[in-house]
């Protein structure tokens, strides 16, 4: 499953890179929880290569690992974002596989000073 997603993936920027104004980049991501009474709980590292075309969109997909409490990997699964932003705000949507598969909707603004 994984090696048909990065297949798919880079077919598409190999045949798709003289067509589409853009750019392909890689972004690691690291993100865990912490309480104050639980201390640091479980973590996901996603691993996205992704693409970034000339109107602010991108999309980007890539393997993520589980980390529950204990710190042990369980599991890969697939995890993706696309997003697009205007001005100051943003938007983005994202998935990742799994028993089931959980969508999540952000937006935000960002503001250069």
């Amino acid at each position: 499953m994984i090696k048909r997603v990065f297949g798919v993936i880079g077919t598409a920027v190999v045949l798709g890179s003289p067509v589409y104004a853009g750019s392909l980049y890689v972004n690691p991501e690291f993100n865990t929880g912490i309480g104050t009474d639980s201390g640091v709980g479980g973590a996901i590292l996603e691993g996205h290569v992704g693409f970034e075309f000339d109107n602010g969109a991108y999309v980007q997909v890539g393997p993520a690992a589980l980390f529950p409490d204990d710190g042990e990997m369980e599991d890969i699964e697939i995890s993706g974002k696309a997003g697009i932003g205007s001005g100051p705000l943003y938007g983005e949507v994202s998935f990742i596989t799994g028993d089931e598969t959980t969508v999540g909707v952000k937006v935000g603004s960002k503001f250069k000073f």
